[in-house]
């Protein structure tokens, strides 16, 4: 499918493992493929794939003897409101049949895992969101802090906030009205108060690499990384299964950021350690938001330590053990 989102999450890992002589792979639209393109490969990977051709493509496959997996990195049973896919009964028969029928089920994390395990009823790998860390140069000596002061904000899909979102947008506005040095970079999908903030750049999107070199190269002072949590209880669930993937790649790159305390965050960061957790409160976002804006020593203490954190436990070297598990048992042993 065409989606930023799923480039994300694959692309990285499946281009190490290619670099590594550990699979070759290739990307191709399901509008394209037919059963000349299926002869050609060992196993298809479907990443929230949702309609009525992802389906045929998987039970062709299936047919042929190709093994199939179907990956979750969002509970696309239970959307948000300001979600951009619209649930209808044949989106749900889809995901159900695509979960039950796969040879294989992976997800980002534990929640969606428990969660497929009920409509699989069997075994679901867990494959983190992870980075190519020898993709481009990541180094320490690259980090920076340019002149003036600059933030940097990236979201798609809508902003995922409910009923924290007025206070979050108002909080923000407020900060940079007091402190006129600062501006802000926002990456991603344009939301409706986009041009209520002031010194507010929209810098588009890019793909994920091409993202990550950017934004590397900035000099951002810090990031800010607003989700929602208990107080949005009718989306706190599909939010719980969000991958921490902003963590690893602000982490990775040596940007210090600030994160709601939701608990995909609160599970993976370690406040004013690996990051800055802030409760979903105008209060608390503007503490956090003057601290990192004021204290260079706590934003250097979070670069090196979350940039060590984030090399250990989310380099796609890491994971791509985890994904061979995921492949058939001829082809992970590497014949």
């Amino acid at each position: 499918m065409k989606s930023r989102t799923i480039g994300a999450r694959f692309a990285p890992l499946l281009s190490f493992m290619q670099r590594h002589q550990l699979l070759e792979w290739e990307q191709i639209s399901e509008e394209e493929v037919g059963i000349s393109h299926l002869h050609r490969f060992d196993v298809v990977l479907f990443n929230k794939h949702v309609s009525n051709m992802s389906l045929k493509i998987m039970r062709m496959a299936n047919e042929l003897g190709l093994h199939t997996i179907y990956d979750l990195d969002d509970w696309l049973l239970d959307l948000p409101s300001w979600s951009v896919l619209e649930m209808n009964e044949d989106v749900l028969y889809n995901v159900l049949a695509m979960i039950r029928e796969a040879s294989a089920a992976t997800a980002s994390n534990q929640l969606l895992q428990e969660r497929m395990r009920k409509v699989r009823r069997s075994d679901v790998l867990i494959i983190p969101n992870g980075f190519d860390d020898q993709a481009f140069d990541l180094s320490p000596h690259l980090w920076t802090e340019k002149q003036p002061p600059k933030i940097i904000f990236s979201n798609l899909d809508g902003v995922k906030l409910v009923n924290f979102r007025k206070d979050f947008f108002a909080t923000l506005r407020n900060f940079l009205t007091k402190h006129e040095s600062v501006c802000l970079d926002f990456w991603g999908d344009p939301f409706p108060e986009l041009n209520s903030i002031p010194r507010l750049t929209h810098r588009g999107s890019r793909g994920n690499i091409e993202y990550k070199k950017a934004i590397r190269d900035e000099g951002y002072t810090f990031a800010i990384v607003p989700l929602g949590a208990e107080e949005d209880p009718d989306t706190l669930f599909f939010n719980s299964c969000k991958s921490p993937i902003k963590y690893a790649d602000y982490g990775s790159l040596g940007i210090p950021s600030i994160y709601s305390d939701c608990p995909t965050y609160r599970e993976n960061v370690k406040h004013r350690d690996t990051g800055y957790i802030a409760a979903n409160t105008a209060n608390s976002w503007e503490q956090a938001l003057e601290e990192m804006f004021r204290d260079s020593s706590l934003r250097q203490t979070i670069r090196v330590n979350a940039y060590a954190d984030v090399l250990e436990r989310f380099s796609v070297r890491r994971i791509s053990s985890m994904f061979l598990k995921a492949l058939p048992e001829s082809t992970s042993r590497g014949n």
